[in-house]
């Protein structure tokens, strides 16, 4: 099998993205804190340095909420019907994704208190 030009392989991935958008609420949320610590990095003038580790931080919780997203949507087509170890390899994925959220949470009390309280 071929594999498709560079950019059918961005606009599929793109393609991802926008289903994400319109069909999980986890990851809206989670594109609004995005688009509130961008507001927040502009507003208080974080450095460089600062700015890069929240979009980064950012940026791995959306990965992770649509790897996330994808293995749920790979088990529940592997496996229509309810089945204990399908359910736990779902929670370990949320898991997973909620322990890089409180990550996210950490660093951005790490960082911003240095700049609100000046």
């Amino acid at each position: 099998m071929r594999k498709p030009a560079f950019h059918k392989s961005v606009l599929n991935s793109l393609h991802g993205i926008i289903r994400m958008l319109r069909s999980e609420r986890n990851f809206q949320l989670e594109v609004l804190a995005l688009l509130i610590n961008l507001f927040l990095i502009v507003y208080l003038r974080l450095s460089p340095e600062h700015a890069s580790i929240i979009f980064l931080v950012c940026f791995a919780v959306l990965s992770a909420e649509m790897l996330n997203t994808a293995i749920e949507k790979l088990c529940d087509f592997v496996h229509p019907e309810f089945d204990k170890n399908i359910g736990l390899i779902k929670d370990i994925s949320a898991g997973a994704v909620l322990l890089l959220a409180v990550a996210a949470v950490i660093i951005g009390l790490l960082i911003y208190p240095q700049y609100i309280f000046v």
